[in-house]
């Protein structure tokens, strides 16, 4: 197994390499990354925490992307201070388009897990650029947002999170649509009450905001890099997990030309299926609304890649 990570020497990229090293998902990692000097320190000190695993640490370009499994994606421009993820697309889609291109070139099939910022978009853009490989090998990361709303729940019915079921779909941002519906604690149904769940809707845009005010230089690259490993893990051991995804859809909750989180069947060839829950009634305005979101960013992908 050769998992590569594009951009690397970032916060996502780094985090997200050691996890893999240190749990063994992969035979080879390769690390890439334009900031040489911070992708030099992280090559060393990441060879040396995974020497007891025997797994090989390499550093390259994105000429040394064939062969690989598996290429995680967490390239991206710099930016300032944001209210919204979306605000994100036009510094980061050319450089999505670029890696896009060298995949297609270098490893055609392997399975591409974007993270990058704002990722509905930039997952579909990956599809579109590699669309002969077929829409399973595009994973848009976004488990975060069900791993929050999991550890919001269990704090309102006090409980640990481990006991928690429940799944968050739709955009990757404010307008995500958390099924109160499909939440389990221990294995049955819970009835949150509305104001709880007011509360608890409120809390996704206080998450960025609160990480934009910090300034701290980087993102929630520990909890991106446990999801990404059970991602991998899911992918390596053909395990079929269910786990919340970007996908890009086909019909599936009425959706087209679109990449949203959905309940993902994830095994050794990407996304094995797609489950379709059934919603309650507001739950299914709520999706229709991000789908409202969603769409003109599909839309801003498409012409920029010059698809009509």
């Amino acid at each position: 197994m050769k998992i590569s990570i594009a951009g690397a020497a970032g916060t996502l990229g780094s985090c997200a390499a050691f996890i893999i090293a240190v749990q063994k998902l992969a035979d080879e990692i390769l690390l890439i990354d334009p900031w040489e000097n911070m992708l030099k320190a992280h090559w060393m000190d990441l060879t040396t925490a995974a020497a007891g695993q025997d797994v090989s640490v390499r550093r390259g370009t994105l000429k040394d992307l064939k062969g690989s499994d598996i290429v995680v994606m967490t390239a991206g421009a710099p930016s300032g201070v944001i209210s919204s993820r979306s605000e994100l697309i036009t510094g980061n889609l050319p450089i999505i388009k670029e890696n896009a291109e060298k995949i297609r070139e270098y490893c055609p099939d392997a399975i591409v897990i974007t993270e990058t910022n704002p990722v509905d978009p930039l997952n579909y853009a990956t599809y579109l650029i590699n669309r002969h490989a077929g829409r399973n090998k595009f994973i848009g990361y976004t488990m975060n947002d069900t791993i929050r709303f999991k550890m919001w729940i269990s704090e309102a019915v006090g409980t640990q999170p481990s006991h928690v079921k429940g799944v968050v779909i739709g955009e990757h941002g404010h307008s995500q649509v958390m099924l109160f519906s499909s939440l389990r604690v221990n294995g049955k149904p819970v009835k949150i009450d509305e104001a709880t769940k007011k509360r608890i809707r409120t809390l996704p845009p206080q998450i960025l905001h609160d990480y934009e005010t910090l300034q701290p230089k980087r993102t929630a690259g520990w909890t991106s890099a446990v999801g990404t490993a059970a991602v991998i893990s899911a992918i390596k051991n053909n395990t079929h997990e269910v786990i919340p995804c970007s996908a890009v859809l086909d019909g599936e909750y009425g959706c087209n030309n679109l990449s949203m989180t959905v309940p993902a069947v994830i095994g050794r060839d990407g996304i094995h299926d797609i489950k379709i829950l059934e919603l309650a009634k507001d739950e299914k305005a709520a999706l229709e609304n991000t789908v409202n979101v969603l769409s003109p960013l599909m839309q801003y992908v498409e012409r920029f890649l010059g698809i009509k």
